[in-house]
Order: C-alpha cells, then structure tokens, then sequence
C-alpha cells in the first residue's frame, strides 16, 4: 500500500520540488484536474441520491431502479472514475511540463488499479439476479469510462424499422 501512495503522490513530488514559470500546459493540467474534480463530485452525487432513493423504496416495498442510467451515468459506466483518472493524470501533466515526465508511473499504477476495481464492481452487479439482465444491457450500451453517446445493444430491432 505504502509502494502505490509513493507512486500516486510523485507528480506531487515534481509540482513542489521544481520551480519553474507557469507555461500552456499548467493551464491545460489544471482545466483537466479541474474538470477531473467537477466529473467526480456530480458523479458521486448522482450516486449517491439514486442509492439513498432505492434505499428508501426498499424500505417502502416498491421496486427499485437496477442501473443508475442518468446524469453522467448515461454516458458512462464509472464516470466516478472517469474524473478521478483526470485528477491524476492532470498531475501526470504538470510534472511532464517540469521535465519530470516519468513521474507518470503514478497516474498509470492508479489507472491499473482501477481497472481492476472497475472489473470486481461489474462483476459484482452481474452476480445480482435483480440487476443482472439490466445491467448487461447497460453495459452493451455504455461506455466503460470515458463518456460517449449510446450505442445500440446488438440483436434488438429498431422499433421504427
């Protein structure tokens, strides 16, 4: 654990070692931390009220919703991870523009990391009965993580063919 926080932390380790003026690409690494920031606040968010509203249709005995499919969720499976993966490799990018640019070994151990987190979570919704055949679809649909538009699950007809 102590290996991953060093590696994580070495384009912080750059950012502050190195004193070198401001150039396009701080700018262009804080828009990306920044939007990283922002992607991962609404995505928890979201996240979090459609857990708190399952939660209480539970508790009323209403079915719940499998598959949280709107907001940023729409777009993509983890958009959580998504902007975190931005923060990180935003750091990536101001240490590359200090001429620290092997520093990003942390952003890649975090991105390794997360995949791996990424396939445990969908496995996990795929074990659920009550999620399982929603959640497939959701995935035939949408995109891993990084946001895009819809795709069409293929073998489904188009309804106005």
């Amino acid at each position: 654990m102590q290996m991953f926080l060093i590696a994580l932390s070495l384009p912080l380790y750059a950012v502050h070692t190195v004193n070198q003026p401001l150039s396009i690409w701080d700018l262009a690494a804080t828009v990306v931390c920044l939007c990283g920031i922002v992607i991962a606040y609404f995505s928890d968010t979201q996240l979090y009220e459609f857990m708190n509203r399952n939660n209480k249709l539970k508790g009323l005995g209403k079915p719940v919703a499998p598959v949280l499919d709107s907001g940023l969720w729409y777009y993509c499976r983890h958009p959580n991870y998504f902007g975190e993966q931005l923060w990180w490799w935003g750091l990536a990018v101001f240490a590359w523009n200090l001429g620290l640019g092997w520093t990003f070994i942390g952003a890649l151990v975090n991105t390794m990391c997360l995949a791996y987190v990424t396939k445990l979570v969908e496995d996990r919704m795929l074990k659920k009965e009550s999620r399982a055949k929603a959640f497939r679809l959701y995935q035939k649909t949408t995109s891993v993580w990084i946001p895009w538009f819809k795709s069409s699950p293929s073998g489904v007809k188009n309804k106005n063919a």
